[in-house]
């Protein structure tokens, strides 16, 4: 049964390569292709043509390169975003810990200077200022 069905086919298929279409056939078709093109334009609302331009306009933005992009400048903004809550406060400024040693070690000189600037002199007991 299958080769009797495909024997069918086979002599439909020659029959059928002797065919061809009437003249002025291309024509015809291109003519009735451009007419129903327009009139399923014509039925389009205003908003549905420009949603079609601007889909064809994005089209390339579905590229994953664009999405990882917006993906790294939203996680970076939230950053920005929170950290600036955080910190609502201002830290006053503090000495750095340099300028701390120094001004020490200035305290600790002074504090020895003093002792080193003392006028020298003979300390007299009382008891032999008297005996003089």
């Amino acid at each position: 049964m299958q080769d009797d069905e495909f024997e069918a086919i086979r002599k439909l298929m020659r029959l059928k390569r002797h065919e061809t279409p009437g003249e002025g056939f291309t024509e015809d078709f291109l003519r009735e292709f451009h007419r129903r093109q327009r009139e399923a334009g014509q039925r389009q609302t205003g908003l549905d043509r420009f949603l079609q331009i601007l889909g064809d306009k994005f089209e390339a933005f579905l590229n994953p390169k664009w999405g990882f992009a917006a993906a790294a400048a939203v996680i970076a903004l939230v950053a920005v975003f929170l950290n600036g809550f955080d910190s609502a406060a201002p830290i006053p400024p503090q000495a750095a810990p340099s300028v701390v040693k120094i001004e020490d070690a200035k305290k600790k000189a002074d504090s020895k200077n003093e002792l080193k600037n003392k006028p020298s002199g003979v300390a007299i007991p009382v008891n032999q200022e008297t005996n003089r």
